[in-house]
């Protein structure tokens, strides 16, 4: 601990304390020959005392926390959007079947009356056949040419799934850099999610540099990267 520092916290009790914290977080001190002196510490609200440099990368730790918050919520409503637009979609093509299926029961009535007045005019049309049928029949021949037949295999081509990995966890974090301080980049919401393993965990590395579909690249803990097989779908 430093000497400025100590005396910061041992003035911390005493009525003539010639320390206080300005708005930006910096602890001043009054001086009768300087005035007002920064001591070079902060104090954060909850009381903790930061160097300059730590306090500063505290501050932008923060505000990655808090992008990448931002960041995160605004998945989170655009998967609830997606999700209520397929319930709309869902909804509306349950309400068609049902009128489809309506207006196929009206209609059986009337093919069926339909079907069986066909039924008795094919059956009148066989009996006259039989009745002027003729005795004799002359019986011409037709030579027709030989069909070849071949068989045509018709491959099954299929579209390419993408990527030969996956993701097994929710809400994991891709992040700029292969450590727990590397900045936020985006979230993986929801657990399978396809993605391509652009370099994998080695003796050395625990983290996995993988690629979204969409293009954006990153590192991801090994532990929630599972490598499969690109035939599976």
């Amino acid at each position: 601990m430093s000497e400025i520092l100590r005396r910061i916290i041992d003035a911390q009790h005493k009525e003539d304390n010639p320390f206080f914290k300005d708005a930006e977080g910096r602890i001043i001190e009054l001086t009768a020959s300087q005035g007002e002196v920064f001591t070079g510490y902060y104090q954060a609200d909850d009381t903790t005392y930061y160097t300059e440099k730590d306090w500063l990368e505290q501050q932008r730790q923060e505000e990655l926390t808090r992008l990448a918050e931002e960041e995160y919520q605004a998945e989170q409503k655009r998967l609830a959007a997606q999700r209520a637009e397929r319930e709309r979609k869902q909804k509306e093509l349950e309400a068609r079947q049902k009128k489809e299926e309506k207006r196929a029961e009206k209609k059986r009535p009337l093919l069926g009356k339909t079907f069986l007045i066909g039924s008795l005019i094919l059956f009148g049309l066989i009996a006259l056949v039989f009745v002027f049928w003729p005795d004799t029949t002359t019986i011409s021949e037709t030579n027709t040419p030989d069909i070849l037949l071949t068989d045509t295999i018709q491959e099954d081509i299929s579209e390419p799934v993408f990527g030969n990995a996956i993701i097994t966890g929710n809400d994991v974090r891709m992040r700029a850099e292969p450590t727990l301080e590397g900045k936020i980049i985006t979230y993986f919401p929801e657990e399978g999610e396809r993605i391509l393993l652009v370099q994998a965990v080695n003796d050395t590395l625990q983290w996995a540099r993988v690629r979204r579909e969409n293009g954006t690249e990153g590192w991801v803990f090994g532990e929630y990267v599972k490598q499969i097989n690109t035939l599976d779908k």
